[in-house]
């Protein structure tokens, strides 16, 4: 290579640098500015012309801001190898992860990041999420879900029911760089109106007239239930001049506005509002005058944490933090309160799927406080984003937003109730054969219905199924004629997910006079009062006899042969009698019951008197059993 050669070769090596060096200041500028869209152009410029690990690191965290996690997890795949890589690209590559639903892979960086950060609550939660994912699978039939297709724009979320339709906040693509939102690149988010048909088709989304929609963000928002008031969110400017903070951001703040004559007028900011922090995603409850919305402002648990205000009819109140309970380190979003009082809003942090998942939550009033929230679980929550979630006032359809498809989109949702089967088998007992032919008996005990009671046979196999009804208490009876009746009660109440209920019964033949040993009845010794763990066993008995109301019965008390004769009858009888009282006690009917103490003379093996046992075969000579005398037909 002749020395021309080798320098146009470093001519060209330093004019390259030189074009590296230029577009990594000019991506650094924008994103610090915040304005991924234009810093990812000219971070891809200088990683096509050689290998930048910062300009990779910021490409990444661009990628992920803007939510193209797909370009996102391919970056980050490569720079958390990186030996000068800070730790929090470990915990933003392991929530992408888990947002391609790789909660494995996630593992392995939440679980090195929290080597450097291990007292990041968010990260041992999610931790926690990665390692028990199936629970949030338990029940996967009580959503369905059908998009709601507005084609005309790039994103649209934050819906809510208003008249005959709802008003929503979306976005649109753009090709004039004045109009691009520099986040994104698209345009800045409005507040839209669809009506629905008497088809139930939606109608093409028009902007929401007046005062409402200016030249940067306006949504989400919420109304009154006279829908003449609205409170929303908007991007903090004047005119078309963002006003920034002291740190040079623009935050969010919540406004109100009247409709008159058709417009929306009369705009007005809340009095909690600042240019120092943002306040957005406005819910008013139905009281009319508690308001709830988000905010980062000073004092709160970390990220977005959710508020409430009370307007007393002149003034609204202080905003009040909801408290640990539903608040995180995380960020907490789209607080929605439904006419029932339950509280839903969506978490990245909590226990969740990834990204933003829907929670909710109920008040108690007694302690005051907000309960453990609950995760809505999967398919109403996602691996992705999931949020907006708004129930409709019957409690069972309503509207949720999410980017599961890739972009934020609205989606209809239908609650169905949980269901529940009753399952079971009977056989013969001490043979284990299937019994063919035992009615099975099915009581409501909760609802007067006509089907409160249903019958069915069991099969060949001895098999038998039910279809529960929600919140229902049930007694099931499996009977023969000849063979002891046999009773399970069970219960549908409080149960949230769908759930298979097992009632297995084996079933004894009635034989007269047919002695049978009730299993540990124990007596102290000299004594003939009924312990409590011998009371346990004798309830089984007092079950036996409610389920089997015309069987009468013997109570038989037997002693080993140890000690006198006369004394062996007396104590065995006091024994046998203590026993009926106790079944009495109960609710037995007296005349349905006898008792007789034996005392040694019905030993059940060699341990007469003088025969030298072990204390084993003394105990089984000391048994307490009940036998059929009669059965009334």
């Amino acid at each position: 290579m002749n020395t021309k050669i080798i320098s146009i070769f470093f001519a060209v090596a330093i004019l390259l640098s030189s074009c590296s060096n230029y577009f990594l200041k000019k991506g650094n500028k924008e994103f610090s500015n915040l304005q991924y869209h234009d810093a990812i152009k000219h971070y891809n410029k200088v990683i096509a012309k050689e290998d930048n690990h910062e300009a990779k690191v910021k490409l990444a965290n661009s990628y992920r801001s803007i939510n193209d996690y797909k370009n996102a997890e391919n970056l980050y795949s490569e720079v958390v190898n990186y030996p000068e890589i800070e730790a929090i690209n470990w915990f933003h590559y392991a929530k992408i992860l888990m947002s391609h639903g790789d909660y494995k892979e996630a593992k392995v960086w939440l679980n090195k990041y929290l080597t450097k950060v291990p007292d990041d609550v968010v990260a041992k939660m999610l931790l926690s999420s990665c390692n028990s994912v199936n629970q949030f699978m338990r029940d996967t039939t009580l959503y369905t879900l059908q998009s709601i297709p507005f084609s005309d724009f790039e994103s649209s979320f934050g819906q809510v029911p208003y008249d005959n339709g709802m008003v929503f906040t979306a976005d649109k693509k753009v090709l004039s760089k004045a109009d691009q939102e520099p986040w994104t690149g698209k345009s800045y988010y409005d507040l839209y109106f669809s009506e629905r048909d008497a088809d139930g088709r939606w109608l093409s989304p028009q902007l929401l007239k007046g005062e409402i929609n200016g030249r940067y963000h306006e949504g989400p928002a919420t109304f009154s239930n006279t829908g003449d008031v609205v409170y929303f969110t908007r991007s903090n400017y004047y005119k078309s001049d963002l006003k920034n903070s002291s740190k040079g951001e623009n935050n969010l703040k919540l406004f109100k506005a009247i409709l008159v004559d058709g417009k929306w007028k009369q705009l007005e900011e809340l009095p909690f509002n600042s240019d120092e922090y943002s306040v957005g995603h406005p819910c008013l409850a139905k009281d009319q005058k508690t308001l709830y919305f988000i905010s980062d402002m000073p004092g709160g648990f970390g990220g977005t944490d959710i508020y409430s205000s009370v307007f007393d009819g002149s003034n609204w109140s202080k905003p009040e933090n909801m408290g640990k309970e539903i608040n995180t380190p995380g960020n907490e979003m789209f607080p929605f309160i439904a006419d029932d009082g339950t509280f839903y809003f969506s978490s990245d942090a909590h226990n969740n799927l990834g990204g933003l998942d829907v929670f909710a939550s109920s008040y108690d009033s007694k302690n005051k406080k907000w309960l453990q929230v609950e995760n809505l679980n999967y398919p109403l929550n996602s691996s992705k984003d999931d949020f907006a979630f708004v129930m409709k006032g019957d409690n069972k359809t309503g509207y949720i937003s999410s980017n599961r498809n890739e972009a934020d989109n609205i989606y209809e949702f239908k609650k169905h109730d949980p269901t529940f089967n009753l399952l079971g088998k009977v056989t013969v007992k001490g043979k284990g054969t299937p019994f063919a032919g035992v009615t099975i008996i099915l009581i409501d005990e909760t609802n007067d219905a006509k089907n409160a009671r249903i019958t069915v046979l069991t099969d060949k196999n001895g098999q038998f199924k039910f279809k529960l009804k929600t919140n229902t208490d049930y007694i099931v009876y499996g009977t023969r004629e000849n063979y002891f009746t046999q009773s399970l009660e069970l219960s549908t109440k409080g149960e949230k997910y769908s759930k298979d209920y097992t009632a297995n019964f084996e079933l004894e033949e009635i034989v007269i006079e047919k002695p049978i040993v009730l299993e540990n009845i124990y007596y102290d010794l000299d004594k003939w009062d009924i312990r409590s763990d011998a009371a346990v066993e004798l309830d089984k008995l007092v079950k036996l006899l409610n389920d089997n109301p015309n069987v009468h019965i013997e109570m038989g008390s037997h002693t080993d042969a140890r000690a006198g004769d006369h004394y062996n009858l007396v104590l065995s009888d006091k024994r046998a009698k203590a026993a009926v009282e106790y079944l009495v006690f109960r609710g037995i009917d007296a005349s349905r019951l006898k008792y007789k103490g034996y005392g040694e003379t019905k030993l059940v093996n060699r341990c007469k008197n003088n025969v030298e046992c072990t204390e084993e075969e003394h105990q089984q000579n000391r048994r307490t059993e009940f036998k059929v005398t009669k059965v009334i037909k």
